[in-house]
């Protein structure tokens, strides 16, 4: 409701008064030019921004009363994915010990991420090694680990930043309709160049000069 934000040292506003409506489950697309606000709009949510003026509310609770239990929610599909050079496993419960890798958890995400097939298909299974920033893997297959990723947190809100932007065509298609499978079950927000990215979203957020509406 009602957000403003303006980077320290800078005289331009770079969000005016956003406000819209997000319901539980749907997929929003946000669309907009280069410099619209989108990517500040999405640090703002992801609580790495605090707004200058307004508010985030999530079931009537601004974020900042506890943006950790908020950020704890929230998982987020950037598009270049970091993968270190370990195995699938490892990559998609990046940061755990591995000892305490759920591996039931990791052949499940990956189902959701229809890459699961492709792993079994490994000699080593969820064990496969991804070389070095991935080089085992395609670009599609490197976004699916991404997914499984930000699945494995379990989280209530997934937020897609250009997410597929950087494949080929028929792979975006791919993952765009994996990603449709998951609508209703998790809040979903894309920021998407294409429009056939979003053509099946519930609604469009465009972003023009800092300011927000409904398309």
């Amino acid at each position: 409701e009602h957000l403003g934000f303006s980077y320290p040292g800078r005289e331009e506003t770079v969000l005016k008064e956003v406000s819209f409506r997000v319901p539980k489950g749907a997929f929003v697309g946000i669309v907009g030019p280069s410099g619209a606000g989108k990517t500040t709009f999405v640090d703002i949510l992801l609580g790495l921004l605090r707004p200058d003026k307004g508010h985030i509310f999530v079931d009537g609770v601004d974020i900042w009363q506890d943006i950790r239990a908020w950020q704890a929610n929230i998982a987020y599909v950037p598009q270049t994915i970091y993968l270190i050079d370990g195995t699938i496993r490892e990559n998609i419960a990046l940061g755990m010990k591995i000892e305490d890798i759920d591996d039931d958890k990791v052949r499940r995400v990956l189902k959701m991420a229809e890459l699961y097939d492709f792993v079994m298909a490994q000699p080593e299974g969820i064990g496969a090694m991804v070389g070095e920033r991935g080089v085992r893997l395609s670009g599609g297959q490197r976004q699916r680990i991404g997914i499984a990723r930000a699945l494995y947190q379990e989280p209530e809100v997934l937020i897609l930043d250009e997410a597929t932007s950087s494949l080929a065509s028929a792979t975006e298609e791919s993952i765009t309709h994996t990603i449709l499978k998951l609508k209703g079950e998790i809040t979903i927000l894309s920021i998407a160049h294409r429009v056939s990215t979003l053509a099946e979203c519930d609604f469009k957020v465009r972003f023009a000069a800092g300011e927000a509406e409904l398309v």
